[in-house]
């Protein structure tokens, strides 16, 4: 099966609104969700994030930018990864305030999969490294032996902000009626 690098930031529409911040009161431990560990307790009741004051847009698009690198999704893009993607997956209920403060939605979900997976061909991807530690990934090449086992929602070891879909997922969405909104994703090389 292939598999495609999902962009979560995109902002093609100057109307869709950016997210700036995790959800309030998380705290320190939102580092959790750029790493795909286990919020779990340390999740709070009623989270909420509000929309900056950066950017004008008000619209909620099914997949909502932020700067935080957190894949934030509607109710129905959420029940269609929970349909398909057969791995270890957290879903975090999130309220969406506008720049006044008010409720725009409170049907939105944060998608943190856990933990990594080994699906990249070292020698092949551009990888940067400081003192033996990955510093950052300019270019995934996939390794189609080590994706035979792949969920169709994941994390890059190398990566950890960077989600992978697979085909089946991409075609649950482009079967939906109305389609998805801001949902893009990039072709990647394979070995």
């Amino acid at each position: 099966m292939d598999f495609h690098l999902l962009n979560h930031r995109p902002t093609v529409d100057p109307d869709y609104c950016i997210l700036d911040d995790f959800p309030e009161g998380l705290g320190l431990d939102s580092y959790k969700l750029g790493k795909g560990e286990r919020v779990g307790k340390d999740y709070p009741k009623n989270a909420r994030i509000y929309m900056t004051d950066d950017f004008s847009g008000i619209a909620l698009p099914d997949l909502v930018s932020n700067t935080r690198n957190m894949l934030i999704v509607s109710k129905k893009v959420k029940e269609s990864i929970e349909r398909v993607n057969k791995g270890p997956t957290e879903y975090l209920p999130v309220a969406i305030y506008n720049h006044k403060r008010r409720l725009a939605s409170a049907d939105y979900f944060i998608i943190n999969p856990l933990g990594t997976f080994d699906c990249l061909d070292l020698k092949k991807s551009r990888i940067e490294y400081h003192e033996g530690d990955v510093v950052g990934v300019d270019e995934f090449v996939l390794d189609p032996k080590k994706l035979k086992k792949a969920p169709d929602l994941f994390r890059a070891r190398e990566d950890p902000v960077a989600y992978f879909v697979s085909e089946r997922l991409i075609g649950e969405w482009l079967d939906m009626e109305p389609r998805p909104t801001n949902i893009h994703f990039v072709d990647l090389d394979k070995v």
